[in-house]
C-alpha cells in the first residue's frame, strides 16, 4: 500500500510540474502589425502615421525587448531599439524606460501594448 501511494503521488507531482513549466516554457515573443488604439486596424493607422513598421520582438532569456521601427521619411532605415525587460508575469511584461524616458507594458493575452506617455497599441498578432 505504501509503494502504491508513493507511486501515486510521484506520478502526480511530476504532471502537476511539467504542467507549471508549460506555463513560463516560451522565451520568445512577438507583437506584429501594431496601431494606436485610435484606429480600427494596422492598415488604417499606417496610412496616417509616421512609420511604416513598428514592431517588438521579446526575449524572456536574455531580458530584452527589441522594437524594430521603420519611418516613411526614410525607409531604407530600420532603427532597433532595445530595452531591458525588469518586470515579467502570467499577464504582462514590463521593460525599464528608453533613453526618451519612455517604458512599454506588453500584455500577452490582448496583445495591447501600454506607453508610459499615456498611447495604448494593439497588436493585431502577438505569440
Amino acid at each position: 500500500m505504501k509503494k502504491l501511494f508513493s507511486t501515486i503521488l510521484v506520478f502526480g507531482l511530476f504532471i502537476i510540474t511539467n504542467s507549471y513549466a508549460g506555463l513560463f516554457s516560451k522565451n520568445e515573443f512577438k507583437f506584429e502589425r501594431c496601431y494606436s488604439e485610435s484606429y480600427s486596424n494596422h492598415n488604417d493607422w499606417l496610412a496616417d502615421s509616421l512609420f511604416l513598421k513598428w514592431e517588438w520582438e521579446i526575449n524572456l532569456k536574455n531580458k530584452t525587448a527589441t522594437r524594430i521601427a521603420q519611418l516613411k521619411v526614410d525607409a531604407k532605415e530600420l532603427r532597433i531599439d532595445q530595452l531591458q525587460i525588469i518586470a515579467v508575469t502570467k499577464e504582462f511584461i514590463k521593460t525599464n524606460s528608453s533613453s526618451t524616458g519612455t517604458s512599454y507594458v506588453f500584455f500577452r493575452k490582448n496583445g495591447k501594448i501600454q506607453v508610459s506617455e499615456g498611447g495604448v497599441m494593439k497588436c493585431e498578432v502577438f505569440d
